[in-house]
C-alpha cells in the first residue's frame, strides 16, 4: 500500500511538531505493507534534518499550497505519479482535492470553534472581517477530504455542526509529547523560594488568539502585585515576526523589557531542555484544540497558569491555576497565588503527572493514525 504524507502547509506553529512525530513513529514502526511518501514543507524536513532522521521516499516542498497555485500543481503532479491508494494530509485543509481516497487532519479552531474572546483579541472590525473571510475560505477545503480526524472532542462537533459533514467520518486521536519528552527524565520543578527570580514559559508562534500581546500587562500587573518578585516569561518568538515589535514596544512602555526574554525560534529538538530549564508554563490562549503545550509541561513536571476556558479545562482538567481568559490582573494574581503556596506548586505537578499519562504515547498516537488511514482506503 502508498500512502502519500502531505504536510506541505505546516510552516509553523505546534502542526510542524505532530508532523515531526507522525514521521519519526512510522519510520521506527517500518510497516511492512505500508510504503510511504512523505511531501513535508520545508520546516517539517528541517525538524528531521535535526533529528536525525532520513525517510527514504521524501518530496520537500519550497512554498505552500496555501497560496501558491503552482505548489498545488506539483502536488497534484506528485499524487499522479505515485498513485497511492490513500493520502494523509497531518493537518489541513490542504487547499486542493485530491484524486486518491483522503484522510484530513484538522486542527484549525478557528475553522472549528472559534468564539467571541478569540476574535475581540485581533483588535479591529478589519481584522475580524478578515480571519471571517478566511475561516470560511478554509473550512471550504477543508470540506474537500473523505475523512478526517481531529484531536478534541469541540473540534469534532463543530466538524459536524459548522462543516456538516457525517458523524461517521470524523474520528478522535488525542494530541501528546513527542517521544522526546517520554524519553527524558526531567525532574520536576522545585518551588522557587522568595528572592530566586522565576521563570513562566510560552512556547509558541505568533498567532492573535495565542494571546502573547497581553504578557506586557500581565508583567506589568505583576510588577504592581509582587515587587519583591522577579517574574520573567520565557517566549520563542522569531526574529522576523511582524508582532514582536509590538511586543517589545508594549514591554518598554510599561516598563517590563527586563521580564521578557524572547529566545527565537527554538526546535524540537531543544524543547525537553527548555521546558528543564524554566519554573513552569504560562498559557494566555484564547482559541485551541489541543495544544501540546499543556501535556509537555505536565510531562516535565512544570505547574501550568492557564486562560480559564473550556478548552483548557478539558486538557488539563484539575491540573492548571486557572485565571479569567481577558484580565492581565487576572493572571497576575494567579501568578502570585501560586508563587505563595508551595503545597499548590505540588499538587498542580501531580495532578499533571496524572492527566499527561491518560494520553497516548505517540507511538499509540502513530498506531490511532495507521487505523484511520487503512480504513480510509478500505
Amino acid at each position: 500500500m502508498d500512502v502519500l504524507v502531505n504536510a506541505t502547509t505546516l510552516v509553523k506553529g505546534g502542526g510542524i511538531q505532530v508532523a515531526t512525530s507522525f514521521v519519526v513513529e512510522a519510520e521506527k514502526a517500518a510497516v511492512s505493507d505500508i510504503r510511504w511518501h512523505y511531501l513535508l514543507s520545508k520546516q517539517v524536513a528541517a525538524e528531521l534534518s535535526i533529528l536525525g532522521v532520513s525517510p527514504s521516499r521524501v518530496h520537500v516542498l519550497d512554498g505552500s499550497p496555501a497560496r501558491n497555485k503552482i505548489c498545488r500543481q506539483q502536488i497534484l503532479e506528485l499524487e499522479q505519479r505515485i498513485s497511492p491508494d490513500v493520502v494523509f494530509s497531518v493537518f489541513g485543509p490542504a487547499f486542493l482535492k485530491f484524486r486518491s481516497p483522503h484522510l484530513m487532519g484538522l486542527g484549525n479552531g478557528w475553522i472549528t470553534h472559534s468564539n467571541w474572546l478569540a476574535f475581540k483579541s485581533l483588535g479591529s472590525i478589519i481584522k475580524m472581517l478578515k480571519q471571517f473571510a478566511g475561516s470560511v475560505y478554509k473550512g471550504y477545503w477543508a470540506c474537500q477530504a473523505d475523512r478526517w480526524v481531529v484531536e478534541a472532542a469541540n473540534s469534532r462537533l463543530g466538524m459536524i455542526r459548522r462543516l456538516r459533514v457525517s458523524p461517521d467520518a470524523v474520528a478522535v486521536v488525542p494530541n501528546s509529547c513527542a517521544a522526546l519528552f517520554g524519553e527524558a527524565e526531567v525532574p520536576d520543578a522545585e518551588f522557587p523560594e522568595l528572592g530566586k527570580p522565576v521563570q513562566l514559559l510560552y512556547l509558541s508562534a505568533w498567532y492573535g488568539h495565542k494571546n502573547i500581546q497581553s504578557i506586557p500587562y500581565v508583567a506589568a500587573a505583576l510588577k504592581d502585585i509582587e515587587p519583591a518578585r522577579e517574574i520573567v516569561f520565557v517566549l520563542t518568538i522569531p526574529d522576523d515576526e511582524p508582532g514582536l515589535a509590538q511586543l517589545n514596544a508594549d514591554a518598554e512602555r510599561l516598563g517590563v523589557t527586563r521580564y521578557i526574554n524572547n529566545l527565537g525560534r527554538l526546535s524540537l529538538a531543544d524543547a525537553v531542555k527548555l521546558y528543564a530549564s524554566v519554573d513552569a508554563c504560562f498559557m494566555p490562549s484564547l482559541l485551541e484544540t489541543f495544544s501540546a503545550n499543556y501535556p509537555e509541561a505536565m510531562s516535565t513536571g512544570r505547574p501550568l497558569i492557564a486562560s480559564d476556558l473550556d478548552f483548557a479545562r478539558a486538557i488539563c482538567g484539575d491540573a492548571a491555576k486557572y485565571f479569567a481568559a481577558t484580565s492581565p490582573v487576572a493572571a497576575a494574581e494567579s501568578i502570585v497565588e501560586l508563587l505563595r503556596s508551595p503545597d499548590e506548586w505540588r499538587r498542580l505537578i501531580l495532578a499533571g503527572r496524572r492527566e499527561v499519562a491518560k494520553l497516548p504515547t505517540p507511538a499509540e498516537k502513530y498506531s490511532s493514525y495507521e487505523e484511520l488511514i487503512r480504513e480510509t482506503v478500505a
